[in-house]
């Protein structure tokens, strides 16, 4: 058997991944094919619950039922988070802390506040040394980011859909950076999470209720477009921060981005699809998106407001309208669900 896609872009290019799920079974797939970290978040872990149950039954039940509703939630963050973290360690080790990490996401209902997001990204790093921390790309969240990069914890910058938050969270890392040198502080990475897949789909509902008639040709270039115009100012600029596209829906999210020294977040599904297709081993991050499909996306508010490098305000990213339905999806499909998984007590939450 011949290599695969995966092992062309580890070979050939700087271009590494990181597994997207918390399914024990997966993870260990994932890591044979040359996965370098492993993505977990609220929903990811529930889901691993469902799937797996008799797996973490155990240590699930393990769990104080003292605990309230977020710290319950927390706790079962941890431990998957944890075991994630723990599959990685060698490669963290190895790569003297540039690979191998594990995402610890927050309270995605904590979103503006940055006290909150500043004391459990602190308890979440604490889990594993590997164990990176994942808060959204709002003002508060870029703010925490740039105060724990002081401290040298590992930073997932996540719900991320448009160039300027990538350019805020670049810049609050340097700041970040700088200030954990002067403190002889050893720096650990900052990975700025680009959700291509996502801003795909709130912007195909967005051209369709403006009744513009695109088809998928013009719409799964979207998040193409944003993703490789962070990446051009990231290398103009020198940002240390490194692009994570996540979120992907098919093989043309990572073939079109192939070569880039980026990491991508992929699940399984779609580790599967890019194996099948097996893409033409081509470098392609350079090649701009077609002018006549640029020039259809820019008819798209939403999508000038996510391209444009100052088509955002830092008050303006909580409120993005593809900002909240994500994280209305964490809260509801993941973080609510776990504040009650193999409790005793009964939520009020949805009443």
């Amino acid at each position: 058997m011949g290599d695969t896609y995966f092992d062309w872009l580890a070979k050939e290019t700087p271009t590494k991944w990181w597994h997207d799920s918390g399914n024990p079974d997966e993870i260990e797939l994932a890591l044979k094919r040359g996965a370098k970290g492993i993505t977990t978040n609220p929903v990811l872990t529930y889901r691993t619950f469902r799937m797996q149950p008799e797996f973490w039954q155990e240590k699930v039940e393990k769990i104080s039922q003292d605990l309230d509703f977020e710290e319950r939630a927390e706790a079962l963050l941890e431990l998957v988070a944890g075991y994630a973290a723990d599959q990685v360690r060698t490669i963290y080790e190895t790569s003297d802390g540039k690979d191998g990490y594990a995402l610890g996401q927050l309270n995605p209902g904590r979103a503006g506040d940055y006290q909150g997001m500043l004391e459990q990204a602190r308890r979440v790093h604490s889990w594993r040394p590997n164990v990176a921390v994942k808060l959204p790309s709002t003002r508060s969240g870029i703010e925490v980011m740039e105060q724990i990069a002081a401290e040298g914890i590992p930073i997932c910058a996540t719900l991320n859909v448009s160039v300027s938050q990538a350019i805020s969270v670049a810049e609050a890392y340097e700041r970040g950076l700088k200030k954990a040198k002067e403190n002889g502080v050893k720096p650990a990475p900052c990975f700025a999470v680009q959700q291509v897949g996502r801003i795909d789909d709130y912007l195909r509902d967005v051209a369709m209720d403006m009744k513009l008639g695109y088809g998928e040709d013009v719409i799964t270039m979207a998040g193409v477009a944003i993703a490789k115009r962070s990446y051009q100012i990231f290398k103009e600029k020198g940002y240390a921060a490194r692009i994570m596209p996540a979120g992907l829906r098919g093989h043309y999210h990572l073939a079109e981005l192939a070569g880039a020294d980026v990491t991508f977040s992929i699940t399984t599904r779609v580790q599967e699809m890019v194996l099948e297709a097996d893409p033409e081993r081509e470098v392609r991050i350079d090649q701009p998106v077609e002018p006549e499909i640029l020039e259809k996306l820019l008819r798209i508010p939403e999508f000038v407001r996510a391209y444009e490098s100052g088509g955002l305000k830092p008050e303006e990213y909580i409120t993005f309208g593809v900002m909240q339905k994500l994280l209305s999806q964490f809260m509801e499909t993941g973080w609510s669900p776990l504040e009650t998984y193999g409790s005793t007590k009964i939520s009020a939450r949805w009443i």
